[in-house]
């Protein structure tokens, strides 16, 4: 049998909400990444900067100014704007902490400091963009 913790008025106490929820929360500089889908596809020597095998985040322009890394919460997702766009050689990639900062390093070589999670380029939307 379990013990309980009881509070000063002889009740059950629960544990606080942060310490209840499944997993653990991720914090610091790129932790919105943790977790997403990146599609990796050939530097082809238009970035600065590549991972180990030569190849880079795709990432999205939205005016001269503006460049964001694409995110996907489910490699389905990832898949999906593959097939949508044909894009020949590309590769989903979850973000976790081991590569996490070389994709971070790469896009914001490329002057990304935000990411557009789950852009659909059929109808143009999306579902956030998010610093980084």
């Amino acid at each position: 049998m379990q013990e309980m913790d009881y509070g000063r008025r002889g009740t059950p106490t629960q544990p606080p909400r942060a310490a209840r929820a499944t997993g653990t929360v991720n914090t610091g500089p790129g932790s919105v990444l943790d977790g997403l889908w990146v599609l990796l596809i050939a530097n082809e020597d238009q970035l600065p900067t590549a991972d180990a095998d030569g190849r880079v985040p795709m990432m999205a322009r939205s005016s001269e100014t503006l460049t964001y890394l694409l995110g996907f919460k489910t490699v389905v997702k990832a898949r999906q704007f593959i097939a949508a766009q044909a894009i020949e050689g590309a590769e989903a990639r979850m973000l976790v902490r081991a590569n996490r900062d070389d994709m971070m390093r790469i896009a914001q070589a490329a002057g990304a400091t935000q990411v557009l999670i789950d852009y659909d380029p059929t109808s143009q939307s999306y579902a956030a963009i998010s610093s980084f």
